[in-house]
């Protein structure tokens, strides 16, 4: 990249001096742009203030970075010189902020077309947006404002709900005004600002970890770009619990390995759970760089950060789901990089137990083939009576399976768990899937299901255990892995034995929906058996559980069942 230069002006008690510092073009025309014509402004540059070649310093400057942002006067946002209908874009952006309906928008004096939000998409797949640094600037500054060229809009003046509503109302325009390509590519651009809002209300109540747990912050932000691995932690710091801010320590002279593998073991400490587990994939071992048990959080691809955005968006809310039941988290660190957990083992998957892997977002007649054979697995159809076998009918089983059983409301926020009457979503979706000619949804209740099926299903596997058991677990599954219920897991997890190793030591695949144990049933019916008082019944609501029972739980009871499990 080119550099201009940039004259800075310092001063001691005993002189005045000026030097010359080199600066990116970007830079050079920010500074050319955000000047004041007849006021000194002064201006805080991280790539200028901060020297990125001492690590020293760097270390120091990091934890500072949310006192910067929190208390500047406003924040000034460059994202790039002017281009080919970047002024449009800015105005069809700071109409939506203002909360007039996207198919409302005007640009001059005509209405949206295809081409203007072509003119967004261009603006928003700028280099600015993808920044890890980006997300604490956005939500802790009291002002932010941003700016390409001479073109400014307020940020404060975003509203999700507003941007929401504009998407649901643009989809009803696709077969007017807007290509359905156009629309697709728009929606996944006004994803960034959701997932802001996400990050912000994590933020805002991280001091509570049993409610929103940190490493969901962390994974809400993979999809950021970074110059250095360890960033995708140390950028996310200043948006953490104090807690978690207290117990991490920027150290750039430690390796991203290392700081990976820091990051795990306090983020199990920090939330007294073992969500962490669930952002974990599988990789062989000829090319293993970490524990499977610690998660990396390096930049994804294209289609690698659209199956990981799904998952960690049916991750969120993951507090109406507790398969340990009451079981609280027990761990250590042996050797440096072992896990050591209490866990029981549930199940292993049949050779013929395993379907194929939703990889994409595929078309309906993909998924009416791809449900019909996971359908044809379980040994069901639609008029199928049979029983499930951990209670209920197998078909209300099945259906409930293929969304994790949990329901997302039209705001993309509030999640519950999934009611007998929502067995008409599922209906209606199967009648719709076979119009191919459709690109969306006729009713809202096949829109609705098909929205909490991806959520739940892209870049996973739908399997049956050797129990019958239905489930949904990483694209990596095998034929004879093992589900395991660990004691502070709000999710069973699949665990491959791992080969020349101790007994009871596994690699970490992945974690899993299985329906029917999800609310500690299974930890239940072993204490039952084991002689002990069974754990109090868990009943999800959309606050969390309530749990309820005419028998007591003595907590000092051991379960017997459970033993030491040691993940590598």
């Amino acid at each position: 990249m080119r550099s201009g230069s940039l004259s800075l002006t310092s001063s001691t008690e005993d002189e005045v001096y000026s030097t010359q510092w080199p600066v990116t073009t970007n830079l050079d025309a920010a500074l050319r742009y955000l000047r004041h014509g007849s006021e000194v402004r002064i201006i805080w540059v991280d790539a200028i203030c901060i020297d990125q070649s001492n690590i020293e310093e760097r270390n120091h400057q990091v934890p500072l970075m949310k006192a910067i942002y929190s208390n500047a006067v406003a924040v000034q946002v460059w994202l790039g010189s002017p281009s080919k209908g970047s002024d449009g874009a800015m105005e069809i952006l700071k109409q939506n902020f203002q909360g007039i309906p996207l198919p409302e928008a005007k640009v001059g004096d005509s209405l949206l077309q295809d081409d203007d939000l072509w003119s967004v998409i261009e603006l928003m797949r700028r280099p600015w947006w993808t920044r890890t640094w980006v997300r604490q600037e956005l939500i802790l500054s009291k002002r932010v404002f941003i700016h390409c060229g001479f073109n400014s809009i307020s940020w404060n003046e975003m509203k999700v709900d507003h941007l929401l509503k504009g998407r649901a109302q643009l989809l009803k325009e696709v077969h007017g005004r807007f290509n359905s390509k156009t629309v697709n590519q728009f929606n996944d651009c006004l994803d960034f600002f959701v997932q802001i809002d996400d990050m912000a209300r994590f933020s805002e109540r991280s001091s509570d970890p049993t409610v929103y747990d940190p490493a969901m912050l962390l994974a809400l932000g993979r999809q950021c770009n970074n110059s250095d691995d360890r960033d995708s932690i140390y950028g996310f710091l200043g948006l953490m619990g104090q807690n978690f801010q207290r117990k991490i320590k920027p150290d750039y002279k430690l390796s991203t390995p290392e700081v990976y593998l820091d990051a795990a073991i306090q983020l199990a400490l920090c939330s007294n759970s073992l969500i962490c587990l669930s952002l974990t994939k599988y990789s062989a071992k000829n090319v293993r760089w970490l524990p499977t048990w610690v998660p990396s959080w390096q930049p994804l691809g294209t289609l690698e950060a659209q199956v990981w955005d799904r998952r960690v968006r049916n991750l969120i809310g993951h507090e109406i789901f507790s398969a340990c039941g009451e079981n609280t988290l027990e761990f250590q660190v042996v050797d440096g990089r072992i896990l050591k957990v209490s866990g029981v083992k549930l199940d292993h998957v049949l050779s013929d137990g395993i379907a194929g892997c939703s990889e994409a977002l595929f078309g309906t007649e993909q998924i009416s083939a791809m449900q019909q054979e996971w359908r044809y697995l379980c040994g069901i159809n639609m008029h199928n009576r049979s029983n499930y076998v951990a209670g209920g009918k197998a078909t209300n089983a099945f259906w409930r399976t293929l969304v994790n059983d949990k329901h997302v409301k039209e705001d993309f926020i509030t999640r519950r768990r999934c009611q007998k009457e929502d067995c008409k979503n599922y209906r209606t979706w199967v009648d719709e899937l076979g119009d191919s000619d459709t690109p969306y949804w006729k009713s809202v209740h096949a829109q609705n299901y098909h929205s909490n099926f991806t959520e739940a299903c892209l870049g996973r596997r739908f399997f049956v255990t050797k129990k019958g058991y239905f489930g949904i677990g990483p694209a990596e599954l095998e034929e004879g892995d093992e589900i395991y219920i660990l004691a502070g897991g709000k999710f069973p997890l699949v665990l491959r034995p791992s080969p020349e190793s101790q007994p009871n030591t596994f690699e970490l695949v992945g974690d899993c929906y299985v329906h029917g144990v999800m609310d500690g049933e299974a930890v239940t019916e072993r204490t039952q058996r084991s002689g002990q008082s069974p754990w109090k019944k868990a009943v999800a609501t959309s606050k969390g559980f309530i749990r309820s029972s005419n028998k007591s739980l003595d907590p000092d009871l051991p379960l017997r069942d459970f033993h030491d499990v040691f993940i590598v």
